[in-house]
């Protein structure tokens, strides 16, 4: 048996808002139509409504990309108040990789341009 999301017990976890959001924006009269708008199965749609599952992030996203509406404002619809988030599975040796500095704006601008000399200047 698969463990429950901690999303799923958060205090003011409501994903029926933002299905029935989804659903009128979407147009879709039914969660049979959500779920294939969404394209994930039906059953899927009934275990979110009934808090068995939390709302994945390829839900989010398929919603974001049909609505416009953005992922911040489709977290907030269901309550969901984190901000910070865990990528389950990530591999541990790409998650402590160091990335080096890029060089600012300013910098690139500065090495990009050509430097005018006073002696080309009339």
């Amino acid at each position: 048996m698969r463990k429950k999301s901690p999303l799923v017990g958060q205090e003011g976890y409501t994903p029926n808002h933002l299905l029935d959001t989804l659903m009128e924006v979407l147009g879709a009269k039914s969660d049979a139509a959500l779920a294939r708008a969404l394209d994930v199965p039906p059953s899927t749609i009934s275990k979110v409504r009934h808090k068995q599952v939390a709302v994945n992030s390829d839900m989010l996203l398929t919603a974001h990309e049909l609505t416009e509406i953005s992922i911040r404002d489709l977290r907030d619809m269901m309550g969901d108040t984190k901000s910070k988030y865990w990528l389950g599975g990530m591999d541990p040796q790409i998650k402590s990789r160091r990335v080096s500095k890029l060089p600012s704006f300013r910098e690139t601008i500065h090495r990009d341009m050509p430097h005018a000399t006073s002696a080309g200047a009339m």
